[in-house]
C-alpha cells in the first residue's frame, strides 16, 4: 500500500483557506481536492506491506512523544511549479522543526528524505492537467497554522483523484495513537 505521514487541517483553518481564495478554485483548468483530503505532508513514504506498516507506526509513535507541536507561517497561495504551473498551494515559510520532523521520520523509517531543501511545507489545494494560471508568490491567506499531530494516511487513486485515509494519530507531545480501524 501506499502511504504517507502528514497531518489534517482543522476546520477553523479549511474555513480561513476557503475565505482567503475566494472564486480561485471555480476556474475549471482545476481539479480541486476535497477538503477533507487538505493536509501537510511531513513524510512521503511510498510503498510498504503490512510489515512495514508496523515499522513506520511505531516510528511514529516514538518521534510524536518527543516533538512539541509545530508553527508554520505565512501560507500564501502558489502555484507550482514555476515555469508550468499545474498545483496550486497554500505554501508556508520553511520551518526548521518540521524540516527536522522530516529528517527523523525518514531515517526511523528507512525513507529516502526529499531532496529539496528547504523543505516548503504546502497544502495542495488542486491540480491541473494542463498549463494553469501563474500565482506566483500570490496573497496572504492563513497567517500560521499550527500542527499539533502525525497521521499515517494510506493513498489510493480514484476515479476522482487520490483519496488519503487516515489510519492512525498521534498528539505532538501525546502518548499513544488514536484507533482509526485495523490496518488492512
Amino acid at each position: 500500500m501506499r502511504i504517507f505521514i502528514g497531518t489534517t487541517i482543522p476546520q477553523d483553518s479549511c474555513d480561513l483557506i476557503k475565505a482567503g481564495i475566494g472564486t480561485r478554485l471555480n476556474d475549471p483548468v482545476w481539479r480541486v481536492a476535497p477538503e477533507a483530503q487538505w493536509h501537510v505532508t511531513a513524510l512521503f513514504i511510498g510503498e510498504r506491506d503490512e510489515a512495514g506498516l508496523a515499522i513506520v507506526q511505531t516510528a511514529c509513535a516514538r518521534i510524536a512523544q518527543s516533538t512539541p507541536p509545530i508553527s508554520l507561517l505565512n501560507g500564501r497561495l502558489t502555484s507550482m511549479p514555476k515555469d508550468d504551473p499545474t498545483m496550486l498551494w497554500i505554501r508556508f515559510q520553511p520551518e526548521p522543526a518540521l524540516t527536522a520532523l522530516h529528517l527523523a521520520l525518514a531515517q526511523a523509517t528507512g525513507t529516502e528524505p526529499s531532496i529539496y531543501r528547504p523543505y516548503w511545507p504546502h497544502i495542495t489545494l488542486a491540480r491541473s492537467r494542463k498549463a494553469a494560471p501563474d500565482v506566483s508568490n500570490g496573497e496572504l491567506v492563513l497567517e500560521s497554522l499550527v500542527l499539533d499531530r502525525l497521521s499515517l494516511f494510506r493513498s489510493d487513486p480514484s476515479t476522482s483523484g487520490t483519496l488519503h485515509t487516515e489510519l492512525a494519530t498521534w498528539p505532538l507531545t501525546g502518548t499513544d495513537p488514536v484507533d482509526r480501524g485495523r490496518v488492512a
